[in-house]
């Protein structure tokens, strides 16, 4: 029974690895790499609050995918709402500029993250996550 339980565990710690691999966790430094390499590149990068504050600078489109509900309690400046939970929301992400950098957001990381995994099937070429979501955004 022991053996099971630990097959069981191993196989579920494998399944959750092999579902985040296009993510990357990247500083400043790295976000700025352009080498090309054989490998795809990762699309999603999840920025810190800093460096993500940084990057807004630069005008790219900012979309928060909480709901209106949570957005009207406090969101990022500039930010426009794409509730992740709609039935539409492919429709309405699937309306921006793919070939053009995009920021995201949601409460914690959690909804951005598959909200990035969505667009990256769709053809997004550069999609940056906020590390911790708006829950870890000290600058509000």
């Amino acid at each position: 029974m022991k053996t099971i339980s630990i097959l069981f565990t191993s196989l579920l710690l494998f399944a959750s690895c092999s579902e985040a691999q296009n993510t990357v966790d990247v500083g400043a430094d790295a976000m700025n790499n352009t080498e090309q390499t054989d490998e795809k590149p990762m699309i999603n990068k999840v920025l810190s609050a800093a460096d993500y504050k940084a990057m807004l600078a630069e005008g790219y489109t900012l979309v928060d995918v909480r709901t209106p509900e949570e957005f009207s309690r406090g969101n990022i400046e500039g930010a426009i709402n794409i509730n992740f939970f709609d039935a539409d929301f492919k429709t309405k992400i699937g309306e921006l500029d793919k070939t053009k950098p995009v920021m995201m957001y949601c409460a914690s990381g959690n909804r951005s993250g598959k909200a990035s995994r969505v667009m990256s099937s769709m053809g997004f070429e550069k999609i940056y996550d906020l590390r911790g979501g708006f829950g870890g955004w000290p600058y509000k």
